[in-house]
């Protein structure tokens, strides 16, 4: 009886729960969430890699510009999905094609899926090294995977307004205002930082791929948050505000005080708060979150192959991420993930510029999204060796040209090249494309009152 019952409740539509609530969420709502998201102890790790190559002025700069850009496309993105009322394969197969929507979900179940096991096996490192929690990374994998499981199987609302509104939320504040203060008042401005920036990696262009790139990550999941929003304005305003701010303070304090490269770095910083079991409860609060919002998409991407799979999918992906992160070193699955996302931004950007000329050959929207993702590896090729290496052969042998493009050679970078290759090109074509009749026509009369 309780298998019984256990299968019909896995295997039984969202509307049941998720989708069937019945007060809409608002803008305090997309703050906490997209807040909560963006204070993970990952960030601190990009921030730091902007000092001591730039400049502090500049790596301030690059920071709130960097965080700024990235979270006005996630909240136009989210925006849109407020009004069109569609998740993200709903939105994307709108701009490819109702037919694409079976690939789409496969390579959303792929994305999401691979960044589940990236920030399960960041977190389960960090609590593994973290002095006096003990453990080893596997035991923190199985906890703290079952818990974002958990999570990810709550209704939308009760996730929000519970764990984040009431607690996920306040422990991120209170953490990053506390090492705020702490760093103010005990260390100012590192003597590290008053020096002139040493050059070398990261450029400016480069640093600012490095922050963007932390909102954006999140634009294949911001739509299956925000079709329950109150209205388009609340969606919007609240991924701007949580994604941008919190964004930007975390990396600036892990660019003044949070020295990181690795998840060992971040565990030996937070062993350093005076606040002893209290680490633990940081770790839950900030890193359990994104596990859950990943798997939480999964489910929403397996919805497309029917509507018996959203729950079932997301515990195969929790799952799935569980085993990988228990089995290998799966913090090298980073390199896949950056790459999953360079492939969304400019597809987002596609879906954004087809939103003002909807009438288009979806032809269109395709080429595009290629030459979107083509711009941002000419410039960004990422680590993923086969990838790169099918890069360089298109643009060094076959076209000739330098590769790669980034670094010294241009100033750019990569994810605002991409994202106006993408938007721009489809927008130009669009245009000449809705052109043509009218330019026959006015041929045509022209050709006629000469006659």
């Amino acid at each position: 009886m309780v298998v019984r019952d256990a299968a019909r409740w896995i295997t039984s539509p969202p509307a049941t729960g998720d989708l069937a609530e019945a007060r809409p969420l608002t803008a305090r709502n997309y703050v906490m969430l997209w807040g909560a998201l963006s204070m993970s102890l990952l960030v601190f790790v990009p921030g730091a890699y902007l000092v001591p190559a730039l400049h502090l002025r500049d790596a301030l700069a690059v920071a709130v510009l960097g965080s700024a850009a990235g979270a006005s496309v996630l909240a136009a993105v989210a925006a849109l999905a407020a009004r069109r009322r569609r998740n993200t394969v709903g939105l994307l197969s709108s701009a490819l094609g109702v037919p694409a929507g079976t690939v789409i979900a496969t390579i959303l179940l792929l994305r999401h899926i691979v960044w589940a096991t990236f920030t399960l096996a960041f977190a389960a490192n960090v609590a593994a090294h973290v002095p006096g929690l003990g453990g080893s990374k596997m035991l923190w994998a199985i906890a703290l995977g079952a818990l974002a499981m958990a999570l990810a199987l709550l209704p939308t609302r009760t996730f929000i307004e519970r764990w984040l509104g009431w607690f996920a939320f306040w422990i991120g504040l209170l953490l990053i205002a506390m090492i705020t203060f702490t760093g103010l008042t005990s260390y100012g401005v590192p003597v590290l930082h008053d020096a002139d920036g040493m050059g070398g990696w990261p450029t400016r262009a480069q640093g600012f791929d490095l922050i963007a790139a932390l909102p954006l990550l999140w634009l294949p999941v911001v739509a299956d948050y925000a079709n329950g929003a109150r209205a388009p304005r609340d969606a919007g305003v609240g991924a701007f505000a949580g994604a941008g701010v919190f964004t930007a303070w975390y990396a600036i304090v892990g660019m003044m005080w949070v020295f990181t490269v690795s998840a060992g770095d971040v565990a030996g910083f937070i062993s350093q708060i005076p606040i002893g079991a209290g680490a633990l409860v940081i770790v839950i609060a900030l890193q359990s979150n994104a596990i859950a919002a990943n798997m939480y998409a999964a489910s929403q991407a397996g919805g497309r192959f029917g509507y018996r799979w959203f729950r079932p999918v997301l515990v195969v992906a929790g799952v799935l991420a569980g085993a990988l992160v228990v089995a290998t070193d799966a913090l090298g699955v980073e390199d896949l993930a950056m790459l999953l996302a360079s492939l969304f931004l400019p597809l987002f950007a596609v879906v954004l510029a087809r939103n003002l000329l909807p009438d288009a050959p979806r032809v269109l929207s395709w080429l595009s999204w290629f030459a979107g993702v083509a711009a941002y590896g000419w410039i960004n090729p990422g680590d993923v060796r086969y990838w790169r290496d099918a890069l360089h052969f298109v643009f060094a042998t076959v076209l000739r040209a330098p590769f790669p493009l980034g670094g010294d050679l241009t100033p750019l970078p990569a994810t605002a090249v991409s994202f106006a290759v993408a938007a721009g090109g489809y927008l130009l074509l669009a245009s000449i494309w809705s052109a043509g009749p009218k330019a026959r026509e006015i041929g045509v009369s022209v050709w006629q009152s000469a006659r």
